[in-house]
């Protein structure tokens, strides 16, 4: 226990800090996810673009495309768990499982990272997300991530990311002059849409994560306080019934030596 106490110290010092960190960004990301939604959403829904349906509207007939980021942290498994949980319930549809820790895996998985590798293979998620909404290969892209809110809340959650959510607020009386093939604009509008909002979904899951892993290893180390507590009050105990033990012997030897001695 004296071994295991310095290191969950450690995590709980090092998770505190990634908060502190991982909160500047969340606030600064946050605002730029609503008003980035707004913008695309303006645009997506224009009444000329809206026209052309072909350019925005998936075909409803193709699978569900699901991404689930999990964590590769210790003391997280109860989050991980839920993750488990609902790629479980949503089996039937294709997958991109972010997490090591996540040992569900089936043939509709078309790809598996680490957590800690999101960045060193976010080029080949956004070549893949890419190459699926250029061939139209899925009818919805929805992320599943720990939506973080403050230090004490953070919630799992889900944001479908294609095709994109319309928003009546973003709705603007503007007509747009598109000088070049509309199809591939919106594509690529898109495509920059949704791998923007997964780097944002794993920001907000990474201040989630270190906010669990905070509370995770405080109640460890009160725990481990209260076992210290026990094993010195199991010691103090043995050494008074020692001497207890010791002062009763004391008392008959004496008592014994005095009958002898009188003798």
């Amino acid at each position: 226990m004296k071994n295991i106490k310095p290191i969950v110290q450690v995590m709980n010092l090092f998770s505190l800090v990634r908060i502190n960190s991982a909160k500047s960004k969340v606030e600064e990301f946050g605002i730029t996810s609503s008003v980035l939604t707004k913008i695309i959403s303006s645009i997506m829904y224009n009444d000329n673009i809206v026209l052309d349906k072909n350019s925005i509207e998936p075909d409803a007939s193709k699978p569900v495309l699901n991404i689930y980021i999990a964590s590769d942290y210790g003391f997280c498994s109860s989050y991980n768990q839920v993750v488990s949980q609902k790629i479980k319930e949503t089996k039937d549809d294709y997958k991109i499982i972010i997490g090591r820790k996540i040992a569900y895996e089936d043939d509709k998985t078309v790809m598996k990272i680490a957590k800690d590798d999101f960045y060193q293979e976010l080029d080949r998620l956004k070549e893949y997300l890419t190459e699926a909404i250029n061939e139209k290969s899925y009818s919805k892209i929805v992320i599943y991530y720990n939506h973080y809110y403050n230090f004490s809340k953070s919630e799992f959650t889900s944001m479908q990311v294609f095709p994109v959510v319309y928003d009546e607020s973003a709705k603007e009386n503007v007509d747009f002059l598109i000088e070049t093939d509309i199809k591939s604009f919106i594509n690529n509008l898109i495509v920059y849409y949704v791998c923007y909002e997964l780097e944002i979904c794993e920001i907000f899951s990474w201040a989630s994560e270190n906010v669990i892993r905070n509370a995770m290893t405080s109640s460890a180390l009160k725990k481990l306080d209260e076992l210290e507590m026990e094993e010195k009050l199991v010691t103090v105990d043995r050494y008074l019934s020692e001497i207890k033990e010791m002062s009763a012997n004391y008392s008959i030897g004496h008592r014994n030596y005095e009958i002898s001695r009188k003798g």
